[in-house]
């Protein structure tokens, strides 16, 4: 670590409790994440926290070394390549906007804002709760302490396989209804392609979980409106006109119900 941070203590207890946990009022409007890592920062959790960084606009993290009660800092470059670096210690941005501690060798607790979290845990909060149950488990014999970050972290949503499963006042749910009324014609592309993506965002900001065929089709939806522009000056030589939209997605809702029965 370089450019040793002064002053940056008081900022820290903002941060983290006496108990070296994320302080409850730091953590308010803000969420967490645990993610496995090995004895040292990997290149996955390094890609994550530059991700993060580069989402709510940091041009650098302060580094905060937790042996004893040294609390030394110093400022890396949100670029820097910090794979190597040992617990315990805690990364954070400036503005305090996201942070990642780093307690112990198995696992890290990535923090913060919608804006960090959707950048450094893209694939969502509760998925990355869900994987880290199952990595728990697995690790259990030999690493038994994971079980209670597993616990202490439990997905927000259960994870929805079929529509009837899904919540009715969910972002997934208004996907599907957005389905139905495109393929039966009483939506237009453009408010569809718009609804959808909306949708899409909130769901995944919410950490909704969608898996299997539902999960497939939702991801194939999204292949499909990559390809179609709202606006036809934008347009791309290839790309789905409205009609054409309507035709890839109808079949591909057709092929999700023909598959259920």
């Amino acid at each position: 670590m370089t450019d040793p941070e002064h002053g940056a203590s008081s900022d820290l207890r903002l941060v983290l409790d006496a108990d070296g946990a994320f302080a409850s009022s730091w953590l308010r409007e803000k969420s967490v994440a645990p993610v496995p890592v090995g004895e040292q920062i990997d290149a996955a959790l390094a890609r994550r926290i530059t991700a993060g960084c580069r989402a709510v606009g940091a041009s650098h993290i302060l580094a905060t070394s937790l042996v004893g009660d040294s609390g030394a800092t110093s400022r890396l470059p949100a670029d820097a390549d910090c794979t190597g670096i040992r617990p315990p210690l805690l990364l954070r941005t400036p503005d305090s906007q996201g942070a990642v501690l780093f307690p112990e060798a198995g696992y890290a607790l990535i923090a913060g804002t919608t804006a960090f979290m959707a950048a450094a845990v893209s694939e969502g909060t509760d998925t990355a709760r869900a994987r880290f149950g199952r990595y728990a488990r697995t690790l259990l014999e030999r690493h038994p302490a994971l079980a209670s970050v597993a616990a202490s972290h439990p997905p927000g949503h259960r994870a929805w396989s079929q529509p009837g499963d899904v919540a009715p006042a969910s972002a997934a749910a208004r996907q599907l209804a957005l389905l139905d009324a495109f393929t039966d014609g009483t939506c237009d592309a453009p408010d569809f392609a718009r609804g959808w993506w909306e949708a899409r965002r909130a769901s995944q900001a919410n950490g909704e979980r969608v898996q299997g065929a539902l999960g497939d089709l939702l991801d194939q939806v999204f292949m499909i409106l990559e390809d179609y522009s709202v606006d036809p000056d934008l347009a791309e030589p290839g790309d789905l006109d409205d009609a054409g939209l309507r035709i890839a997605v109808r079949e591909a809702w057709r092929a999700f119900r023909h598959g259920e029965t």
